[in-house]
């Protein structure tokens, strides 16, 4: 077999399995029953035009991207195997890809990034990806808020009943007819003199946050009262 023919079974064989994934994921989102808290945060960002980052943990992202598909927004996409993967599913959900990581193309990437962000474009994607550590936000994140001086808001994603995959970020793969809540956080900004590692916890600490008023929502305790469930809901 030649080179030629390798390469185009190889992508035959990508596509057939972005394809399967895609279909995977979409069945499974159209059971959820999502529940959107402070929805109006998410809006704001995108109609002011000023850019943003809009930030969930790399573990929940099948649900974030399914519900904000054919939203105009940008991702990265690692030059990896898996991120051949990630990027069809994501441009398959409306997403325009920026490609690169640490690893590979990082640079590159992380320029591209900024621009777009100065243009006034959303940035989604996952802070502590591609390969974590889990829940730990990245210096190239804290790098872009503060040159771009975009908004960054951190968003909590709950789910039951889900499946966790033996993967390194635990990532959420809702049962059908599950139960789900996408709660957006208050937009932090980074100012460009704030020491890198403080504004990296800060972000963290937000994210976390917000997915705990995910959870909050989706298990709602007798004794938080009414003020749990405030915030616009969609």
């Amino acid at each position: 077999m030649t080179e030629i023919q390798e390469s185009r079974w190889t992508r035959m064989k990508r596509e057939a399995v972005i394809w399967l994934l895609w279909l995977i994921s979409t069945c499974l989102g159209l059971t959820v029953r999502f529940k959107i808290d402070r929805w109006d945060r998410l809006q704001k960002v995108k109609a002011d035009g000023k850019g943003g980052l809009v930030l969930p943990w790399h573990g929940s992202t099948l649900l974030a991207i399914y519900y904000c598909r054919h939203m105009g927004f940008y991702s990265i996409a690692s030059v990896s195997r898996d991120g051949e993967l990630q990027n069809g599913i994501l441009r398959r959900r409306g997403f325009e890809t920026i490609r690169g990581s640490s690893a590979r193309h990082g640079i590159r990437a992380l320029l591209e990034a900024i621009r777009r962000l100065r243009e006034g474009k959303v940035l989604a994607y996952t802070p502590d990806g591609p390969k974590g550590p889990p829940k730990k936000v990245q210096p190239g994140t804290v790098y872009m808020a503060q040159k771009s001086g975009c908004p960054v808001l951190p968003v909590g994603v709950a789910c039951a009943p889900c499946k966790r995959l033996h993967s390194w970020d635990s990532h959420i793969v809702p049962l059908p007819f599950s139960r789900a809540v996408i709660a957006f956080g208050e937009p932090l900004y980074i100012s460009a003199d704030e020491d890198e590692s403080a504004a990296a916890v800060r972000i963290e600490e937000a994210i976390n946050e917000a997915e705990d008023r995910a959870n909050g929502l989706l298990f709602p305790s007798p004794l938080a009262g009414e003020g749990q469930g405030e915030g616009a809901l969609r």
